[in-house]
């Protein structure tokens, strides 16, 4: 390997080392972040059952392709735009520095919170496992503790070890989906029927929960712009990444869920019936018994993947944000030896934690009680940063900033960002249903993303004011 390829030596504490991931490490960081088979044990199986049936196939396919276009505006910024907070700088560059303050507020409660609860779901699916298998009678929260050391560990350590581990889970994961479906294939081939291509099946039930799971299903994407300070040929890698994990994570969405839709003749009843044994079942009946024990296991570890790739997102986020004075300073101090932002990696933990322990000491479920709040932020926060994304697109366009043609600098972002106000319109009119919840708390949680995004504004206000302007596309 040439030495171009070869992790940097760092020189400071103030940099994070560069060429430590490349565009194949970057594209299976977005693919362990949406987690393909746990969403399929969770999110696509809820959809399936509450949603719009096997109708869930063909909005998976127009969010995505709602995606494609928005990624052609989205690769241009990256050109011009290198930060560890991604949206951070992409929506600072045409709006403004207080308004990507904000933007990096937004994306910091909800990669922290969607780190939290894929700790939890760890925790959860790995007391699952070990009493379904093993025998072991213990509380989520042990499991959990490990999964945090896990992390820990892998956060300090740097993405070049992460991505190991999330390049060989995201593999197996596609393993196990696509030899799956083939089963489904070659034993009910009759069952893939076009229908959920149609209208008809595409809008035909909870229309704003399933576009919030197909949004979910895609929750990774900033990541090729987030590690774009530590990626080998930056502008390259970030564009061939996030074509490739669109490319990747609809192909196998789309097939897995039109597998699952094939198996049965109606799928909405079975999945009603228990939607987090779907997968299992489906896997019992065309596989053999042997695999709901290898099923349950890389649901553990998938969702242990997810919950590395957010931490490490989460982390980049308070980085970026204490190197430009809005968090403590200390958080953009690096590892002397990994170069990575190990203080902003603690921090992550203990927020966790913080997150964690009252849902262990009460008792009560994560998966039932966290994941609903978890959800709704997540896809709310995701859809703002990417319509708030597109205006600045636009607007540095028109300000002469972004010498792409109109497609990228105007029609792209144009038609993304209605498509994203349309779906963010949806979610919020039809919140309880989203969450499933009643809850005035889960009810009221749309507020916690906008209270960060309005105190990043005015934090970075403020400091302008008494400090001149903050750079915060420093890198």
């Amino acid at each position: 390997m040439s030495s171009a390829l070869q992790p940097e030596p760092v020189d400071t504490a103030r940099g994070l080392r560069r060429n430590t991931i490349g565009a194949f490490g970057l594209t299976f960081m977005v693919v362990a972040a949406a987690a393909p088979l746990t969403a399929m044990a969770s999110n696509i199986s809820l959809s399936l059952a509450f949603g719009v049936g096997g109708g869930t196939v063909g909005l998976l396919v127009v969010v995505a392709a709602l995606l494609a276009v928005f990624a052609a505006a989205y690769v241009a910024l990256s050109r011009h735009v290198t930060n560890a907070g991604a949206y951070y700088a992409f929506i600072g560059f045409g709006l403004g520095r207080a308004t990507g303050a904000g933007a990096a507020f937004v994306a910091t409660v909800a990669y922290n919170m969607a780190a939290g609860g894929m700790i939890a779901a760890t925790g959860y699916f790995a007391g699952v496992t070990a009493e379904a298998y093993l025998g072991v009678d213990l509380p989520w929260y042990a499991y959990g503790v490990v999964a945090l050391g896990l992390t820990a560990y892998l956060g300090r350590r740097g993405v070049d070890v992460a991505q190991r581990l999330t390049t060989g889970v995201s593999l197996l994961q596609f393993a196990v989906i696509i030899v799956l479906g083939l089963a489904v294939l070659v034993q009910r081939p009759g069952g893939w029927d076009l229908g959920v291509f149609t209208p008809g099946q595409m809008f035909d039930g909870n229309v704003a929960m399933t576009l919030v799971f197909c949004i979910l299903s895609f929750v990774g994407f900033e990541a090729t712009a987030i590690y774009g300070e530590e990626a080998r040929v930056a502008r390259r890698s970030i564009r061939v990444a996030t074509y490739t994990s669109i490319a990747l994570l609809v192909g196998i969405f789309v097939f897995s869920t039109w597998s699952i839709v094939a198996a049965f003749d109606d799928v909405r009843a079975a999945a009603a019936a228990d939607p987090g044994s779907l997968v299992f079942r489906t896997a019992d009946a065309y596989l053999g018994s042997w695999s709901g024990g290898l099923l349950s296991t890389m649901v553990t570890v998938s969702f242990l993947a997810a919950g590395v790739a957010f931490h490490n997102m989460a982390a980049r986020y308070h980085y970026s944000l204490g190197r430009s004075g809005l968090l403590p300073r200390a958080l953009a101090t690096t590892h002397p030896r990994h170069g990575t932002p190990h203080r902003s990696s603690a921090l992550q933990i203990g927020l966790s934690i913080v997150m964690l322990v009252p849902f262990a000491v009460s008792g009560a479920d994560p998966i039932l009680n966290l994941f609903p709040a978890v959800s709704g932020i997540t896809s709310i926060s995701l859809t703002s940063l990417m319509i708030g994304c597109c205006l600045s697109i636009v607007v540095a366009g028109r300000r002469g900033l972004l010498p792409e043609s109109a497609w990228v600098t105007l029609v792209a972002p144009v038609v993304a960002g209605v498509g994203m106000i349309v779906i963010c319109v949806i979610i919020l009119t039809n919140y309880q249903e989203v969450t499933g919840s009643t809850s005035l708390v889960i009810a009221a949680m749309p507020l916690l993303p906008l209270a960060a995004g309005v105190y990043g504004a005015v934090a970075y206000s403020v400091r302008a004011r008494r400090d001149g302007e903050i750079d915060i596309d420093a890198s």
